[in-house]
């Protein structure tokens, strides 16, 4: 390149590799061209832009910044920086340009979201840039913004909200438009009624906030203000929504807030509240945070969180859905699809059957576009146009969702549609499902698909029953239309299923009237047993919904579900789990171990996982089952390196915080995408956010993971060491363990008691141990407590035949109970203990020895890691789990052995224990532990013990590390 002929083009590109070979940045893995428009390089894992002028050219200061700020409004890059150079830059040799640019005295300016009304204007050299770009980052990474918006928001629905009650707006006239049966609310049920109402009051904010962003960009279209200067605001907002809905569309956004403004009166008090909540939009609006698609999202959960919740709607929190869906869309397991063509990427197809507000769909489409602009710059078009490009695609033709509440799919339409007003999407495939008893029809929304004649991956025989009827809301009109699914199934199905279960008081579909709802019962149980479905409706419909899935996901495609922790090793996800092992490979599983956020879902503290997983191709999954009946013997911490294939790995992921915000869900995934976690038997891969421990990750091979006692023991602790050693235990030999089962028989559960006795304070009646108080209940022996009478003689003497003397914990809160296991003067039956009875041939020391096992510290490692976990601390223990977990085998200790462990039962057994959470500290747990390893030859268990004792699941104290 001729001396003098430098365009600014020029300059950023060899800007760009210098901040690489500092460190700072990271260059596309292509080598980029002499000169670009746009530099587009990764900066701690985001998008960075670089927008560069030469300061003696007319107006270049504004030119760069209007450039840079531009890029951000449009999400083209996270963060763009926009640099002035000096003049003497272009007329330097083209070989010393790098030093003369690291000597040079920069102008610069970097644009963040919210983007100020002015740039910020410093100058420095190189490595001024790089501390002012680090600054930028902790500025990105704040919620505050968001925060205040959501409570300027909130602040604008309960005040209409609370106007519209006191209106006297019944609510069964706001359901009706919100899609929600008016038979099924009452005015009588407060905290429905509220809810309710600030639903209704959220659409119409909603659609004020969309309708000030479409005028913008579209000039036949009043602005807010204009709409309240004169006349009526009421009858102005209905006229300008009416002429949206007729001249451009935007029905799913539009049409619903419209008929929630119709059954409003027509009181002046009506433009008065109106204009009060517009003016808050407003405030909204000049902030410029709710035109991002991750901030939109944070801003209706926020806002969702207080008004749902009487409901029992449970939505994706906004991080766990950009960590799922990052995991997901990682491009080295979509290796088929050439990420820089936009005719590749806009043909996917993403779908989900639950859709709520949208979150997952949002979360998804932020995943492929970024994979996608990482590398569209090769193509050498406009970056702005080509997003703009893909994106009306994927919103038209890509993304499905489908949900039974109209309201919902309202925030889900806006929320994807709000980021680009300047682009009209003609319709999307957003549908609201019929959910009820209709005549003769009983309808199940999305489930109602299993029966349909839509595309699916595996052949069934067709049944003849109507497809799921739906209002589609985003097309032209809202008409009844039969769903035509795409013809080869869909790429991707993200889902946070309902998580309602039928055990209990059995609360399947617990939003419908109970004759309706137990008509539903009864027609999905003949659903899951017509169609041969793997699923439990037991589970509760997420299982249901994950075989829906599976019918519609491509070969090769892959799902990514929230779900309940439980799936993990409950007996009532056999099914799924099964389905699960047939059908796929599980990629990736991330667990929660944050004692303040087990879940991730809004408005629940019940613990959840994040599951990816890829429909295995019909040719290879005879060859994937025929390996695992091969290999279950192996340690499943070992692999063959003949074997070492990256797409048949589980990658396990115990979360030490669960992310707060999309950013830092962002990079926890990062090195996760970039393929550098390794088996557990070599190491772990640490998760660092800035300076922050996250959790850790490892590999292990699927088809081993497949035969594990169950799914929970990658799982059962936030730290790996624990879990190795727990993986590896039973393939070590040095322990003379047996399953539960071949030492006896555990007695009846809690239901059968209940239905069968009545308890009583004092005999007559049959002997029990009535609960679990952890104050109370310290020691390793008790005496009965309760008296049982029988409410059927003959039922009752049976269930007594099942009584035993050693007790189990049933369920327990790990962080303040003391004992695990329990030695009764005398057989009892129990309501929230298992009873054992061991098999006659042991001997009578056997009882004392097993209590003393399950109290050891490596008794209570192993009995923890097969838990049913509910919510963190609070679990359970169901029977098929113990009976295949590992104890102590009595019947293989020798004579010496059983005498001393007996011996120092009957010292220890009178001694209070501290709770779980206090294990290190506890002197008669430290003895219990030096007994069995002095009888069986074991190293001292203090390193166990100490490291148990940090586990988040017995503390609900959070795990922390920081790097120095």
């Amino acid at each position: 390149m001729h001396e003098g002929s430098f365009r600014q083009e020029v300059l950023n590109v060899k800007l760009a590799e210098l901040l690489a070979q500092k460190g700072v940045v990271a260059l596309p893995e292509q080598r980029l061209p002499e000169a670009l428009p746009d530099v587009l390089v990764i900066f701690n894992g985001l998008r960075l832009i670089i927008e560069g002028e030469i300061s003696d050219q007319v107006g270049a200061e504004q030119r760069a910044w209007n450039k840079a700020s531009e890029r951000v409004q449009r999400d083209i890059a996270h963060i763009a920086v926009a640099l002035i150079y000096p003049p003497h830059l272009r007329h330097e040799p083209f070989e010393n340009l790098p030093k003369a640019l690291e000597r040079a005295i920069l102008k610069f300016a970097v644009c963040v979201p919210p983007i100020p009304e002015k740039p910020n204007w410093l100058e420095g050299d190189l490595d001024a840039l790089c501390n002012v770009l680090q600054t930028a980052y902790q500025r990105l990474t704040s919620e505050d913004e968001v925060q205040k918006a959501a409570q300027i928001l909130r602040e604008a629905v309960y005040a209409l909200a609370e106007k519209m009650r006191a209106w006297g707006v019944t609510v069964d006239r706001l359901a009706a438009p919100l899609g929600i049966p008016p038979e099924s609310v009452s005015q009588k049920k407060s905290k429905q009624a509220i809810a309710i109402s600030q639903i209704a009051a959220l659409v119409v904010a909603n659609a004020l906030l969309f309708h000030e962003e479409l005028a913008q960009v579209d000039h036949r279209i009043k602005r807010l203000r204009q709409c309240f200067e004169t006349g009526s605001a009421y009858d102005n907002l209905l006229e300008v929504w009416g002429f949206i809905l007729n001249e451009i569309n935007y029905h799913a956004v539009f049409d619903i807030a419209r008929k929630v403004l119709l059954e409003l009166p027509g009181y002046k008090e009506t433009d008065e509240a109106l204009k009060r909540c517009a003016e808050k939009v407003l405030e909204v609006v000049r902030m410029r945070v709710a035109t991002r698609h991750d901030v939109a999202g944070r801003l209706y959960h926020l806002l969702l969180g207080d008004i749902a919740k009487p409901l029992g709607t449970y939505y994706t929190s906004v991080p766990a859905a950009t960590l799922l869906l990052r995991l997901a869309w990682a491009p080295h397991w979509w290796q088929q699809i050439s990420w820089h063509e936009l005719s590749a990427v806009g043909n996917l197809r993403v779908a989900d059957f639950a859709c709520g507000t949208g979150t997952l769909l949002m979360a998804s489409l932020q995943a492929v576009l970024d994979n996608f602009l990482r590398v569209a710059w090769r193509n050498g078009d406009d970056l702005p146009k080509q997003r703009r490009e893909l994106l009306k695609k994927l919103l038209e033709e890509g993304l499905w969702g489908f949900d039974v509440l109209q309201s919902a799919v309202h925030l889900t339409a806006t929320a994807l549609t709000l980021p680009i007003p300047e682009v009209t999407i003609k319709g999307m495939n957003l549908y609201a499902l019929d959910l009820g008893v209709r005549g003769d029809e009983k309808r199940l929304g999305s489930l109602d698909l299993l029966r349909g004649t839509a595309q699916v991956t595996i052949a069934l025989r067709p049944i003849q029953v109507p497809r799921a009827k739906g209002k589609r809301v985003t097309a032209t009109q809202i008409r009844q239309e039969q769903l035509q699914l795409p013809e080869h199934g869909f790429d991707l199905i993200c889902m946070n299923p309902p998580f309602t279960r039928s055990c209990g008081d059995n609360l399947l579909f617990g939003s419908l009237l109970p004759k309706e709802r137990k008509q539903l019962q009864q027609e999905l149980q003949r659903l899951i047993q017509d169609e041969q479905l793997l699923a439990s409706a037991t589970a509760g419909l997420a299982s249901v919904f994950l075989a829906l899935a599976d019918r519609h996901v491509k070969e090769g495609g892959r799902l990514a579900f929230v779900l309940p922790k439980a799936i993990l090793s409950g007996a009532e996800w056999e099914k799924t789990r099964e389905l699960l092992t047939r059908r796929y490979v599980v990629e990736a599983i991330v667990v929660s171990h944050d004692p303040q956020r087990w879940n991730f879902s809004e408005n629940t503290d019940l613990s959840e996982i994040l599951l990816v997983a890829r429909k295995v191709r019909s040719e290879n999954s005879g060859q994937v089952q025929n390996r695992r009946k091969q290999r279950r013997s192996h340690n499943p911490c070992l692999i063959d390196d003949a074997e070492n294939n990256p797409s048949e790995r589980t990658i396990c992921i115990n979360l030490w915080q669960n992310p707060r915000n999309p950013i830092d869900a962002f990079f926890v995934a990062e090195p996760i995408r970039k393929q550098e976690v390794p088996y557990l038997e070599r190491g772990v891969l640490h998760i660092w956010v800035g300076r922050e421990k996250f959790g850790e990750a490892f590999a292990l091979d699927w088809d081993e993971f497949c035969s594990l006692d169950h799914w929970l023991l990658p799982f059962a602790y936030a730290q790996s060491d624990l879990v190795r050693k727990l993986v590896q235990l039973s393939y070590q030999g040095k322990l003379p363990l047996c399953p539960l089962r071949e030492l006896g028989e555990l007695g009846p559960d809690r239901r059968g008691v209940w239905n069968t006795f009545v308890p009583v304070d004092a005999p007559p009646g049959y002997p029990a141990f009535w609960g679990h108080d952890a104050q109370k209940v310290t020691t390793m022996t008790q005496k009965p407590n309760a008296y049982l009478l029988p409410s059927n003689v003959q039922r009752g003497q049976l269930l007594w035949k099942r009584s035993g003397r050693v007790l189990i914990a049933e369920r327990m809160w790990l962080n303040t109970q003391r004992l695990t296991s329990l030695l009764l003067t005398q057989p009892v039956l129990s309501n929230v203990w298992w009873p054992l009875k061991l098999h006659c041939k042991l001997s009578g020391d056997a009882e004392k020895i097993l209590v003393l096992w399950l109290n050891s510290t490596i008794g209570i490692f192993l009995l923890v890691a097969n838990r049913v976990e509910t919510r963190g601390a609070w679990v359970s223990f169901k029977q098929q789990r113990l009976y295949a977990m590992p104890v102590l085998d009595v019947r293989k200790l020798t004579k010496r052995q059983r005498q001393k462990l007996a011996q120092a039962f009957d010292q220890l057994s009178d001694k209070p224990l501290k709770p779980l959470s206090q294990l290190a500290d506890d002197p008669v747990r430290k003895a219990i532990d030096d007994a069995i390893s002095s009888a069986l030859g074991l190293p001292d268990l203090t390193s166990l013990r100490n490291a148990l004792s940090r586990e988040p699941v017995l503390t609900l104290k959070p795990l922390r590390q920081r790097r120095l």
